[in-house]
């Protein structure tokens, strides 16, 4: 029986999942949309899945449409099952796992901290992503896996890089905010020289998602014509301008940067009014949020850090192998 260990961050946007193969880390990222199908007989685009489980099909990835988003808080969710499971299944091939027999998976996953602080809902959601400890099998676009989950681990969003590898070392003896900017939620957490400290742990809902639908809004009510939230990915993807029948609404650009400097203000104004000073800390954001948001933030905050969407993946990692080292 083949043991892996897999760090899997499943946002409501993005799935990302990490694994150590020798010294090799591979990684796996794919959107998390999930929409159930029937009956489907299409080409699937290369980030796009095809998952068959317990007599349901599912699609997840690209293909999905936007408006598929998950925007509970709950991560106990059929989704994120699914796309925890689908990230497994995508590190077992990429690591020929399978031709070991049935895989023992020792798994570290996310959640968001007002759960990551209540225990009976941390019981439920690991046995709900164990399976209760029973094989897990389903098909991904026609290959069958099957596997067990032999451990796992529940840890808190907005770690960021605090627990990474040889980086550890660089916050020892230093206070440190993490602010985790997600679709749907931001995250707010402060180290203490390695501690987190409970008090500071806080999350808003002032994710990527709420800020997509501000501008959806304003731009709908200033030029007359329907915004919806893929055209907003349209306009963070290509410059930041929108584009009415072909034609490039040049003013649109000022009124979208004043949305998102504005959203950026409120991220910072929801952590002071719950008591974080920033005073003397070292200030880290993490979360595919704040890679999209990065100008904006150092506009505001020219000393933060700005982490890669993979930093909370590669610190759950460290602290799983760290924990079976035990």
């Amino acid at each position: 029986m083949k043991e892996i260990m897999i760090s899997v961050d499943t946002g409501k946007s993005y799935t990302k999942a990490l694994t150590k193969n020798g010294e090799e880390i591979k990684k796996v990222l794919f959107r998390t949309k999930v929409q159930e199908v029937s009956n489907l007989d299409i080409t699937l685009s290369s980030n796009t899945y095809l998952v068959e489980f317990q007599g349901k099909s599912y699609l997840i990835g690209d293909m999905v449409s936007e408006n598929s988003c998950n925007f509970q808080i709950s991560k106990h969710t059929i989704d994120h099952q699914l796309s925890i499971y689908l990230a497994i299944c995508k590190i077992l091939q990429a690591t020929d796992a399978m031709k070991m027999g049935l895989p023992k998976i020792h798994l570290s996953v996310n959640t968001p901290l007002n759960l990551y602080k209540n225990s009976n809902s941390k019981t439920a959601y690991q046995s709900f992503i164990q399976n209760n400890s029973e094989i897990i099998s389903l098909k991904v676009n026609g290959t069958a896996f099957a596997f067990r989950i032999a451990s796992l681990v529940v840890l808190p969003e907005a770690m960021g890089p605090i627990y990474c590898g040889n980086r550890i070392n660089d916050f020892r003896d230093k206070k440190v905010t993490v602010i985790d900017i997600g679709s749907l939620n931001v995250n707010y957490c402060t180290f203490n020289r390695l501690v987190p400290e409970l008090n500071s742990m806080n999350i808003s809902n002032l994710g990527i998602n709420i800020l997509r639908a501000k501008i959806a809004e304003k731009l709908t009510e200033v030029y007359g014509t329907i915004v919806n939230d893929e055209d907003v990915e349209e306009i963070f993807a290509n410059g930041g301008f929108l584009y009415v029948s072909g034609i490039k609404k040049a003013d649109s650009k000022a009124i979208i940067d004043n949305i998102i400097s504005k959203h950026v203000n409120e991220i910072f104004n929801y952590a002071r009014s719950r008591g974080l000073t920033f005073n003397n800390s070292n200030i880290i954001f993490c979360g595919g949020g704040s890679v999209l948001l990065k100008d904006y933030i150092l506009s505001q905050y020219p000393l933060a850090i700005i982490e890669d969407q993979f930093s909370n993946c590669l610190s759950y990692l460290n602290i799983l192998e760290a924990k079976h080292e035990d």
